[in-house]
């Protein structure tokens, strides 16, 4: 085993280096490092402020500190998007900005900004200071300018020290506009040097953690990855369905397995064509189910009922050849809609009943009996649960299913997902998780960041499925 790093002397070197940033690689012991550096300014009679960016992160950090003994009232562990809004439902004046009383993280930026005035202010720089003597963020690289600016605001009333990792960076999408770690961070939080080693692999996989150390530089620098002699399994890609039969044997290994996509429809097609064995993890704002609550909420009956069968088939296997397409497009322009299929009728007559009075009850209805239809198997459970939750909710309490599919999106931020044996996702949701195993198709696609996160999810074995044993260049995404 290699030579175990004294903590000690990392903490050491945080501290006496405030401000300042730590770069370390996933799975070298980052959430480590900061709670035992919490533990050691609790020790010296500090209270610390532990900010990240999702309510999962939230909990592994709370049960590290736990783990080096700090008491409750030594830290506050929130992500920054909570605290943001907190923060301005107490000092609203100072903020510029009312809240609802219930956040609308759509507007997560206006949240930012509007924190950042009031972090600025002198009462609120008197009550962070009274109220702590450290701050500490983790998973930097995630930061958006918006919440840059926050903490460069608060780094002015509170030593602070930065975690994170470039090559983990995952936001360079869309419109925004993510931290440059080297333009942004390195002038204000400067580098310390710290010790580490790839835990995630101990005690019997270490081969495995040490060359995904050694492939950062590659990745870097832009460097064919070679996998014919790396301690990861290469598959060669023969044909479209070379991963079906790598994916069913996955499952046969004990623990949990990983299929990773680069996108949405690359995890749905890979789920569809696996027969429901892995499910899809969704996205938390996945946009899919937006648009189908926003339908039930606005749309008449054949618009409506035409939309959720089109959302159950897409989320299930088998449920196409019981409604085809033409009878679907029946269905939404108001003609004939039957079957003369005994088995199929419950479920016909309860989508007619959505077409004939679109409330939350007849949907909730028409979707139960279509999952219960023969040969039936829904992959996209994530998606398919949270409009269920949500037409429940919303025939429950007489609110629209846009307001109940937030409530149920706050709720899952807040406790986080459920774990799943086998699962089919993207690089960017499985960030700062652990399988025991991970297989990953089309790697050919990824950006240098995406491959990186990709190749170090499992703590037991990775698989790679591409055309050549030799990976091609994967590129920086720009930020």
């Amino acid at each position: 085993m290699a030579e175990e790093p004294r903590i000690e002397d990392s903490v050491d070197a945080v501290l006496d280096a405030l401000p300042c940033s730590v770069t370390l690689p996933a799975g070298a012991g980052k959430t480590e490092l900061i709670a035992a550096t919490v533990a050691e300014a609790a020790r010296r009679g500090g209270t610390s402020l532990v900010l990240t960016h999702t309510h999962a992160g939230v909990d592994v950090l709370r049960r590290r500190m736990q783990k080096f003994g700090v008491a409750k009232d030594q830290v506050v562990v929130r992500t920054i998007d909570a605290w943001s809004y907190d923060l301005i439902a107490h000092f609203p004046d100072l903020a510029g900005l009312v809240v609802p009383m219930v956040p609308d993280w759509s507007k997560s930026s206006y949240y930012h900004r509007a924190a950042t005035h009031a972090a600025d202010a002198k009462a609120v720089v008197r009550m962070l200071r009274a109220s702590y003597t450290h701050l500490f963020i983790d998973e930097y690289q995630d930061c958006l300018i918006g919440q840059h600016n926050l903490v460069l605001a608060l780094a002015e009333a509170l030593p602070t020290a930065v975690f994170g990792d470039p090559l983990q960076s995952l936001f360079n999408f869309g419109r925004n506009q993510p931290v440059d770690w080297e333009s942004d961070i390195i002038p204000n939080f400067p580098k310390v040097d710290v010790e580490y080693r790839p835990r995630r692999w101990d005690p019997d996989h270490q081969y495995l953690g040490a060359w995904l150390v050694a492939i950062r530089d590659n990745l870097l620098r832009g460097i064919p990855i070679d996998l014919a002699s790396a301690p990861a399994s290469w598959v060669q890609r023969h044909d479209p369905r070379t991963f079906v039969g790598t994916c069913y044997g996955a499952l046969r290994r004990e623990g949990t397995v990983a299929v990773l996509g680069q996108f949405r429809p690359d995890c749905v097609n890979a789920a569809s064509a696996l027969k429901g064995t892995y499910s899809v993890m969704e996205a938390i704002d996945e946009k899919i189910p937006m648009t189908l609550a926003t339908i039930i909420d606005e749309e008449d009956g054949a618009a409506t009922a035409k939309a959720v069968t089109d959302f159950a088939v897409a989320c299930s296997i088998g449920l196409a050849t019981h409604i085809p397409v033409a009878k679907r497009r029946q269905l939404g322009e108001g003609r004939s809609f039957s079957t003369r299929n005994d088995d199929l009728k419950p479920a016909y007559e309860a989508v007619l009943q959505v077409r004939n009075d679109p409330t939350p009850a007849t949907v909730q209805t028409a979707l139960e009996l279509l999952r219960k239809l023969p040969g039936v198997t829904v992959h996209c459970s994530e998606a398919w649960n949270e409009i269920k939750t949500s037409v429940t909710v919303a025939e429950t309490d007489g609110c629209t299913v846009v307001e109940a599919l937030s409530r149920t999106r706050n709720y899952s931020r807040a406790i986080g997902r459920r774990p799943t044996a086998g699962v089919v996702s993207r690089p960017l949701l499985v960030k700062g998780l652990e399988y025991d195993h991970v297989v990953i198709l089309n790697p050919e696609r990824y950006s240098a960041q995406e491959l990186y996160v990709a190749l170090t999810r499992g703590s037991k074995s990775v698989t790679v499925i591409s055309e050549a044993a030799i990976l091609p260049v994967a590129k920086m995404a720009s930020t």
